[in-house]
């Protein structure tokens, strides 16, 4: 069996067709028979191999043991996607012969070096590390590429037209100058009220089960090299198959001479004894992946592989209420108390509702000017700003920012009269890119109904439990 730690992660290109999965037209297929395939699309079939090899690929990307149904219902998704693409573009004619592929795979950063030149060795260490042959990832990239060219067939010769400019262009330049206050309610809540919401809820304020560890980074460096090379790589696909073999962890440590970090308790959202986010967070979906029967394991994150062991599991953590609870139970009853207030602010009647309310509870009023949608000010989150510009003058909106209430009030909204450089030429890109957008999610329902889907989903369904 292929260790699960192995990952396959070319980033292909952007703005494939993904299609929603609920959205096919799904037909069922004949019950007996056909135990190896789990949906056919006219000729094309999508074999039981063919999903797991999906699946674990999934599980490396995403750095999970376990999948749901949304997981299977994405990795499901994409096999079709793949299967109608090769359908369609067989209808369109579309053939990839070698000297198209080689360009393609020259074209791809994952195998250039540092001056942005193809390199045979990167090729050939991305094939060693990941333990792919070449047919196989050179099947893969075929695949990638006829989704690419498809859609290049149905988006090249988009045009702009000047409405559509005229129209982004207003949204464009469109800048508004506001101001605002944060609601600061610091109001001492009584020890009594404290331990009454305490009681009540428990629960939320439980650690729930922690678990500890040890971690080994399985670089270059602490595994004795100078540098990445072809000795190292052996070493790490060692040490992987011992892994996946199930070798003792301890056992494993003195045959290559691991040198290993402890990682504190932590539950499953990666919080600490003390309440903090502990700075070893992100191992937390693999130490609650293992098991007792299964302790170590590896993963990759951010490009770096890590050996991770599983080493005490103590359960059902209990939180008493200390200091640190009682100071996070007072934020959230005033929390509450802001967003009351700030409700009624934002739903009065009264025009001066904004400066009355602040003078009421001698709240500090701040002038705030955004260039564009994009200008956060350091302030507001994307989201926020983007509720800010869909708002009319005049308009008094309630903020919720990182669980902060800010009462803002949009003063005059108003057009970027500045030159711009290449602006027209940046507008009808983005017209373009929408009139694309547009193109794609016709293409989408087209697809759905000039391919129906037979599925087994009995055969689905039994490779799904097998995860």
């Amino acid at each position: 069996m292929q260790s699960l730690t192995k990952k396959i992660a070319i980033t292909i290109m952007t703005g494939i067709i993904i299609i929603v999965f609920g959205a096919w037209g799904m037909g069922d297929l004949f019950s007996d028979g056909n135990k190896n395939i789990i949906a056919q699309i006219k000729d094309k079939k999508v074999y039981t191999k063919d999903y797991i090899e999906s699946a674990r690929n999934y599980v490396n990307r995403k750095n999970k043991t376990e999948l749901t149904d949304a997981d299977h219902s994405l990795i499901l998704n994409d096999l079709l996607a793949e299967k109608i693409y090769e359908k369609f573009a067989e209808d369109l004619g579309i053939i990839i012969n070698d000297d198209a592929l080689a360009y393609y795979i020259k074209s791809l950063e994952n195998f250039k070096d540092s001056n942005g030149k193809f390199s045979r060795v990167e090729y050939e260490k991305f094939l060693l590390l990941n333990n792919i042959n070449v047919k196989k990832l050179e099947e893969r990239l075929k695949k990638e590429l006829i989704k690419n060219l498809v859609v290049k067939v149905f988006t090249n010769g988009v045009s702009s037209t000047d409405y559509h400019i005229k129209k982004i262009e207003n949204e464009f330049l469109k800048q508004i100058n506001a101001e605002f206050y944060q609601i600061e309610n610091h109001e001492k809540i009584s020890d009594e009220k404290i331990e009454k919401y305490f009681n009540q809820n428990k629960q939320k304020f439980s650690l729930g089960e922690l678990r500890e560890g040890e971690v080994v980074k399985l670089d270059n460096k602490t595994l004795g090299f100078e540098k990445e090379n072809n000795q190292f790589y052996k070493l790490l696909n060692n040490i992987e198959n011992d892994v996946v073999n199930n070798l003792n962890y301890i056992d494993l440590k003195k045959k290559y001479n691991l040198k290993t970090s402890l990682l504190e308790k932590i539950n499953r959202n990666g919080i600490n004894k003390n309440r903090l986010l502990s700075e070893q967070n992100q191992f937390k979906e693999i130490l609650f992946s293992l098991t007792e029967n299964f302790k170590t394991e590896i993963i990759e994150i951010k490009n770096v592989k890590y050996l991770v062991h599983l080493k005490n599991i103590i359960k059902d953590y209990e939180v008493k209420l200390e200091t640190g609870i009682k100071k996070e139970i007072q934020d959230i009853l005033n929390y509450e108390k802001n967003k009351t207030l700030a409700k009624n602010i934002t739903e009065s009647n009264d025009d001066n509702i904004f400066k009355i309310s602040a003078e009421k509870y001698n709240l500090k009023i701040e002038n705030v000017f955004f260039e564009n949608i994009l200008d956060n000010n350091k302030i507001f989150s994307q989201k926020n700003v983007e509720k800010i510009f869909s708002a009319e003058e005049n308009k008094v909106l309630s903020i919720n920012e990182k669980n902060k209430i800010y009462i803002l009030k949009i003063k005059k909204i108003s057009k970027n009269k500045n030159k711009i450089d290449n602006l027209n030429k940046i507008l009808k890109n983005q017209t373009k890119q929408e009139f694309k957008t547009l193109i794609l999610r016709d293409l989408d329902a087209y697809l759905i109904k000039k391919y129906p889907i037979n599925l087994n989903e009995r055969v689905l369904n039994q490779v799904k439990n097998s995860f």
